[in-house]
């Protein structure tokens, strides 16, 4: 993985053969990315980290800020929460318990339902009720989808990965964070594309975005989007 340290800053520089333009971009995971053409000159490369380090601190800054000062849900009628990629409104019923079959959450009429004996522990149901459905959803998606990258997964695994969409170990298991669930299909089906074809390639080499460019031609598109917009799809 090429990339480039400046002081108390390390940069990983992505190659394009596709880019004309150099751009670096701080991820919401506070990873800081510098997008280039195959050739651009590595003096160069460095030459513009340098100039635009006091703009990189203050995005590290601004990232931590929005992190861990984004407003807090409160579960209350009206609310909204997305579902793959959609955002439905939260109507709180003045139910006693959970619904008759157990369950504290209820997808229904384009809206959901909690009862108001839940909604103090809301976070807590909706990750649950989350969960449950990306484990039903995405591994049928890997399926439909494996074949494009020529590998199929030891196993799949839904969790919470922290700031990660996706993760993959050497023996060939597939993490995906349960928030997966809330974005939009096509964004969710990239994200499964980038971690099969980490299950070739276990790094962001030169050969893993030639790998996939075929499987996902548009990649660079998708991880703008998920780059611009991925921090809203959250509790």
């Amino acid at each position: 993985m090429e990339r480039i340290a400046i002081k108390d800053i390390a940069v990983e520089v992505r190659r394009s053969g596709r880019r004309k333009t150099v751009e670096l971009s701080v991820e919401r995971d506070g990873r800081v990315l510098l997008y280039a053409p195959d050739r651009a000159d590595q003096e160069k490369l460095e030459a513009m980290v340098r100039e635009r380090l006091l703009w990189i601190y203050r995005q590290l800054g601004r990232k931590e800020e929005e992190l861990y000062q984004m407003p807090a849900k409160e579960y209350v009628s009206g609310e909204g929460f997305y579902y793959r990629g959609r955002k439905y409104r939260l109507k709180i019923l003045d139910e006693p318990q959970p619904f008759r079959n157990g369950e504290p959450l209820r997808f229904q009429g384009n809206r959901f339902l909690m009862p108001r004996a839940v909604a103090s522990r809301g976070r807590e149901v909706f990750i649950h009720w989350y969960g449950k459905r990306a484990a039903e959803w995405i591994p049928k998606r890997v399926h439909m989808l494996q074949d494009r990258v020529g590998i199929q997964p030891e196993s799949i695994e839904i969790r919470d990965l922290g700031f990660r969409w996706g993760s993959c170990t050497e023996k060939g298991k597939i993490l995906f964070h349960w928030r997966l669930i809330l974005l939009p299909p096509e964004r969710i089906d990239y994200l499964i594309l980038h971690e099969l074809v980490h299950l070739h390639e276990h790094n962001h080499s030169p050969a893993f975005y030639e790998r996939l460019r075929r499987a996902a031609p548009e990649y660079e598109t998708h991880e703008e989007w998920l780059r611009r917009n991925g921090d809203q799809y959250g509790l």
